[in-house]
């Protein structure tokens, strides 16, 4: 909803813009050209004999550094500012359709309003004004919103994704995809790796390029990825032992464009096993099925029983596929075809390993290199590729391939830097490169990049992180967000307390302020309090938190800076903690320059911080606020309701149902961690009036719980960190 300018100066309203002053047309004509750019405007309005001006900003904390400003440039000689604090007139009909705006503009009046003195105060007024907006308009952007490069940007995104916050991440990718210098095809396979590391598969499915993806050639982790989504989607729910006609029910129902989904390499998760198997029974596909069967058990030990279970179910005849001796892949089962064309169909079924161990044993020649190029591009397997640069050289191949087409010079261009034109790749390169004093030569990496990299074990990460020096750390807090993507399961396991704490001090002294760093460093505060630190650790996680706030903090940052403060006081060992209380004062003498950016809720969450801990709310932070200002407000509609906070981890959710209890009596809330499909879970979904889940800390499988407990009825997904991204969802409605 926009405002209505005619509606404005009508009725009510004696100022119309096409009569008034050449001069001040213009200045109407310049703030209602800054609202509709969504920048600060004031509009005037005069009614029998008094001046109202109305304040204009696109957001509440913009609204309240205008009010803040406001008492300092107009103040209590020039207006009513210091008793009515901005608010418009729910009596005043003029008033009535501003109240509607989602962000309601500011009202003052002209002081004084007796004739000698009036219009010497209305022009002075007008002219502080018009200094003020162009100030506020012209002033260049933040730090927080200045052009970032790319590789800002996907460190971010990085952070975003192991801290599970889709929000954070979505931004990014919008980021990306209006200033980076990537391709549609690029773009595509981004969102693909973004919506897998958040584990959203429907939103990988729903991709608005998938059917190109699918029809083009892809990376193997976009394939493993869709595989994954496609598991979930239509497998999941049935793959368990006694299940396995459900299984092949399943398939029937899956599009036909999900039937040629084969990766080509050897499986590595159980979900790429059941997607690669279903589809070759659905296709007749004998050596992928007897090559899927020996490849399984590498995977989990039962699993090639349950594939043969689910064989079986078939029927297929014993010539087809023999489940007890299964015949190789290498095997032809044609007896008419030639080595060259084996190797052929198996590359456009899929079967890329296959078709690269055969297309060996063919006479070296155009045909051979062709097979060996395109399988070793589309597997990106480091020893394989280098069997083929090796066999290309022994049999005097490259000139050929030269002198082939572009496809197939392309393939070797991109053979060559694969193996030669960098180093061994890996997560311990890239972490040994944040050894080298300067920070160019740490090496750059991006989701392609990094796609086939095996995670760290948690061995060689705390090695890693315990012997690293403070330039080694402070480089990881600058260059990291990928790298913490790919190992976000060793900071969620039990013990990593220590491994947390390094983590935290790296992204204090890289003192770099992103919206990747705020929703890491309050993940990383939920990790650590769920793994019952030591006082020591504790508190040096705090001090490094202490830094990271001082150096993120803005007028936009405020309300995260609370977060912060409400998690790390939660629970009882951590608000009994020494540094508990110097936090506190630390925090909210951070947040004093910009008192005008904290909204109502923010302020109540710092009384009941300090109630908590014995402490004096600083009084500097309470002052200016109006009389009548009601933090409940928005709220209110809460009352009798039953509402229940979901999230696995309940700093967030403990807080904000604080915040709700202390705003409106006669709530009845609860928060719960369950696991998904308890019975106590079941219950609370369905008789909660209103049902919160945080997506940034809920496992996908409870979600599809709750929502089919609900009955129909809607839920409140959540999908940022913090008790304030709770409250924000609930006082939308």
């Amino acid at each position: 909803m926009s405002v209505d300018f005619k509606a404005f100066f009508s009725t009510g309203n004696n100022i119309k813009p096409t009569e008034v002053e050449a001069d001040d047309q213009i200045i109407l004509e310049n703030f209602i050209g800054a609202i509709e750019q969504r920048q600060t405007g004031f509009l005037p309005r005069s009614f029998r004999g008094r001046l109202w001006w109305y304040a204009f900003a696109p957001t509440q904390r913009q609204q309240r550094e205008i009010l803040n400003l406001l008492d300092s440039w107009i103040g209590p000689t020039f207006s009513d500012l210091a008793r009515v604090r901005g608010a418009l007139d729910p009596a005043d009909p003029f008033d009535a359709a501003l109240l509607k705006l989602p962000v309601q503009p500011l009202r003052f009046e002209v002081l004084p309003r007796s004739k000698p003195y009036a219009r010497r105060s209305r022009k002075q007024v007008r002219d502080t004004l018009l200094i003020m907006s162009r100030l506020l308009n012209g002033r260049p952007p933040s730090e927080f919103d200045a052009p970032r490069t790319t590789v800002e940007v996907l460190d971010d995104l990085g952070h975003a994704i192991a801290a599970q916050d889709r929000g954070v991440a979505l931004a990014c990718l919008r980021e990306l995809e209006a200033t980076a210098d990537l391709d549609q095809t690029n773009l595509a396979f981004l969102r693909v790796r973004t919506y897998a590391g958040l584990q959203d598969w429907k939103a990988v499915l729903a991709d608005r390029d998938l059917d190109q993806v699918l029809a083009m050639r892809r990376p193997l982790g976009i394939t493993q990825a869709i595989q994954q989504a496609v598991y979930n989607t239509w497998f999941a729910a049935h793959d368990a032992e006694g299940k396995e006609q459900e299984l092949l029910d399943a398939v029937t129902t899956l599009p036909p464009f999900f039937r040629s989904l084969f990766s080509g390499a050897a499986p590595t998760t159980r979900a790429q096993v059941i997607v690669e198997f279903l589809i070759a029974i659905e296709s007749n596909a004998e050596d992928r099925l007897d090559r899927l069967l020996k490849e399984a058990g590498a995977i989990e030990s039962g699993l090639p029983d349950h594939l043969r279970a689910v064989l079986h179910r078939t029927q297929m005849p014993e010539q087809s596929v023999e489940v007890t001796k299964p015949v190789t892949s290498m095997q032809p089962t044609n007896p008419t075809e030639s080595p060259l064309e084996r190797a052929t169909g198996l590359m456009l079924r899929g079967e890329l390993q296959a078709a690269l161990d055969l297309s060996f044993t063919l006479k070296p020649g155009l045909e051979a290199a062709h097979l060996l190029l395109t399988c070793a591009r589309d597997l990106q397997a480091p020893e394989k590729a280098t069997l083929v640069a090796a066999y290309l050289s022994r049999h005097d191949l490259r000139k050929l391939v030269d002198k082939a087409g572009a496809r197939l010079r392309s393939d070797l261009a991109w053979l060559d830097e694969f193996t030669q034109g960098r180093p061994q790749l890996g997560w311990r390169a890239w972490f040994e490169s944040l050894h080298h004093d300067d920070d160019a030569t740490v090496m750059v990496i991006d989701p392609e990049t990094t796609d086939g990299w095996a995670p760290l074990t948690a061995d060689a990460l705390t090695e890693l992180l315990l012997n690293a020096s403070d330039q080694v750390l402070g480089k990881l807090g600058e260059f990291g967000g990928q790298f913490m993507a790919a190992h976000r399961d060793v900071f969620v396991a039990d013990g990593a307390a220590g491994l947390i704490e390094r983590v935290l001090a790296g992204l204090a002294m890289s003192g770099k302020n992103s919206a990747g760093v705020r929703v890491q460093t309050l993940a990383l505060l939920d990790y650590l309090l769920a793994t019952n630190p030591g006082p020591k650790v504790f508190a040096g996680a705090l001090e490094w938190i202490g830094l990271i706030v001082k150096s993120n903090i803005s007028a936009v940052t405020t309300t995260w800076a609370i977060d912060v403060l409400q998690a790390a006081t939660v629970t009882p060992a951590a608000a009994t903690n020494a540094a508990a209380a110097p936090f506190f004062y630390e925090i909210t003498e951070r947040v004093g320059p910009f008192k005008s950016a904290l909204d109502l809720t923010d302020l109540e969450a710092i009384k009941i911080v300090a109630s908590e801990l014995a402490l004096d709310v600083p009084k500097y932070l309470l002052a200016g606020q109006a009389e009548d200002a009601d933090p409940s407000a928005p709220y209110r509609y809460l009352k009798d309701s039953k509402v229940v906070l979901y999230s696995l981890t309940e700093t967030a959710t403990t807080r904000a149902a604080q915040v709700l209890r202390t705003l409106v009596p006669g709530i009845d809330i609860e928060t719960s961690a369950e696991h998904d499909g308890s019975s106590r879970l079941a219950a609370q979904a369905a008789n909660a009036d209103v049902f919160v889940v945080v997506t940034a800390s809920a496992k996908h499988a409870a979600t599809d719980f709750i929502n089919a407990k609900r009955g129909g009825r809607p839920v409140v997904l959540v999908n940022s960190r913090g008790s304030s991204a709770i409250l924000r969802e609930l006082a939308e409605g």
